[in-house]
């Protein structure tokens, strides 16, 4: 059993909550965060009813006082990091670019990346003390562009990029991108609601089938992948941007 200390933002539902479950169940110390208290306090309790031991912080990670206060908790209740999840993510605005507004590219941007820079530079003494690791969820959109995503595949690529330059400065932590499909999240729930008109006809109709299909993984699989690279992903994978799926993952998640 694991008894690290592991840092999961965005974890008040899908993916980030999947994945705080998952590695509370591995023995991990959890700090979680999310901007909506209530869910976040409810996974609390349920991860120490079931023996785990966590700990919550409200607040928006684009707020550098909000990232301070993330990682000083987990020095305060735990005494260490061990790893950093850097899952907290908007997909708006859907919309094309030429209707979407300076603000909410700028909203998007704060969270999907600046929220990681930041969350990352509080996190980076404490982490190359432990030989840690840093994975930041991105998503296929980083690399394969979707009309009407404009900020959030913008904001995905740069998120890689950072990854990869983090690795080439920080030799002593790991640091991964991670991409984990396409799963039943509120986010695809969003896409369904406001990509009508707003992206291509066609990709829109595919991501509705996806889910009228009943092809739509719970965050649970993916989750799995994710908790197992924050534990143990090896240090040669710095750099890299993983697949949830891959031989070498699901080698690591069945150790």
């Amino acid at each position: 059993m694991a008894e690290q200390v592991v840092i999961v933002t965005g974890a008040s539902r899908g993916l980030g909550a999947a994945a705080a479950r998952i590695l509370a169940g591995m023995g991990a110390r959890l700090v979680i965060n999310a901007r909506s208290e209530g869910p976040l306090l409810t996974l609390v309790d349920e991860i120490r009813a079931a023996d785990g031991q966590a700990v919550a912080v409200r607040g928006d990670v684009s707020d550098p006082a909000v990232c301070r206060a993330i990682v000083q908790a987990a020095l305060d209740r735990f005494g260490r990091l061990d790893a950093l999840v850097n899952n907290a993510g908007i997909i708006e605005p859907i919309a094309p670019l030429a209707e979407a507004t300076g603000d909410a590219w700028a909203r998007n941007l704060a969270v999907n990346v600046i929220g990681p820079v930041l969350l990352t530079q509080a996190a980076l003494p404490h982490l190359r003390a432990r030989a840690g690791r840093v994975i930041s969820v991105s998503s296929g959109a980083a690399i394969s562009p979707k009309s009407g995503w404009g900020a959030y595949c913008a904001a995905k690529a740069a998120l890689n990029q950072f990854n990869a330059v983090l690795a080439l400065e920080e030799p002593a932590i790991t640091a991964i991108t991670f991409r984990p499909g396409v799963v039943d999240t509120e986010m695809q729930a969003a896409i369904r609601r406001e990509g009508a008109g707003k992206m291509a006809e066609d990709e829109h109709a595919r991501f509705v089938g996806y889910f009228e299909q009943g092809e739509l993984p719970p965050p649970e699989v993916p989750g799995r992948a994710l908790a197992a690279l924050a534990l143990y992903a090896p240090r040669e994978w710095s750099g890299e941007f993983i697949r949830w799926n891959e031989d070498r993952v699901a080698a690591l998640v069945g150790e």
